[in-house]
């Protein structure tokens, strides 16, 4: 994903010396209940609260529940 370093530097302060990758938090709302899958249970997110987007537009995504923080 791509957008302006605000959205994504809510937990360290990112600048152009920053060693990246960097994790990061983006802001989600769940979309879909939790999936049970062989790598562990899933929810689809959208990262639309905060417009984060990828460069094809995309900001649905599925991924594991143990990825969310609260």
């Amino acid at each position: 994903m791509t957008d302006k370093s605000p959205v994504f530097a809510r937990f360290a302060e990112l600048t152009p010396d920053s060693v990246y990758p960097v994790e990061v938090a983006v802001a989600c709302v769940i979309r879909d209940d939790v999936e049970a899958t062989a790598d562990g249970d899933t929810v689809t997110v959208s990262t639309s609260p905060d417009g984060v987007t990828t460069p094809d537009g995309r900001d649905t995504f599925t991924v594991r529940r143990n990825q969310l923080i609260s």
